[in-house]
C-alpha cells in the first residue's frame, strides 16, 4: 500500500513538473464596443429571441468571450460585449467589425429598455445604445 502512496506522490509531483505558477495571467478581459443591433419590433413574453450584435475588434490580440448582461431595474438591460486581450508584444490594428448573438427571453409584459455598451465618451462616461422593444403578452397574437 506505501508503494502505491508513493507512486501517486510522485504522479502528482511529476504533473507540476514545467509549471510556472509565477507568471501570471498573460491576457486581460476588456469591453468591446457594439456598433449595431438588429432587434424585433417586439418581443413575445416567455419566447426566446435572437438578437444580432455587431462589434468592433481592434485587433488581433482581442477575442470575443461573451456577453455580460447586467440588470439595472425590472425591465431595463445594460449588455456589454466582453473581450480577452492577449498581452503580446505586437498586435496588428484591425478595426474588424464581426457579427454575433446572444438569446434573450422577456419574462414580463412591459416593454424592455436594452442598452448596448458602444465605448466611452470624451470624458470617459459610456456610451450606449439604446432600443425600447413592446412586449405583446404570451398567447396574444
Amino acid at each position: 500500500m506505501k508503494k502505491v502512496f508513493a507512486i501517486l506522490g510522485l504522479m502528482v509531483v511529476f504533473s507540476f513538473y514545467g509549471c510556472d505558477i509565477e507568471s501570471g495571467e498573460n491576457f486581460q478581459f476588456i469591453s468591446l464596443k457594439i456598433t449595431a443591433v438588429a432587434l424585433p419590433e417586439s418581443f413575445e413574453q416567455n419566447t426566446s429571441h435572437n438578437i444580432q450584435v455587431t462589434y468592433e475588434r481592434p485587433d488581433n490580440c482581442t477575442f470575443f468571450e461573451g456577453f455580460d448582461v447586467f440588470e439595472v431595474d425590472l425591465n431595463t438591460r445594460s449588455i456589454v460585449a466582453i473581450g480577452s486581450l492577449l498581452k503580446m508584444d505586437e498586435c496588428a490594428l484591425m478595426q474588424d467589425e464581426v457579427n454575433t448573438s446572444f438569446e434573450f427571453i422577456a419574462l414580463n409584459t412591459s416593454s424592455y429598455t436594452l442598452r448596448f455598451y458602444s465605448g466611452d465618451d470624451e470624458n470617459g462616461n459610456p456610451i450606449y445604445l439604446e432600443y425600447v422593444i413592446p412586449v405583446i403578452p404570451e398567447g396574444v397574437n
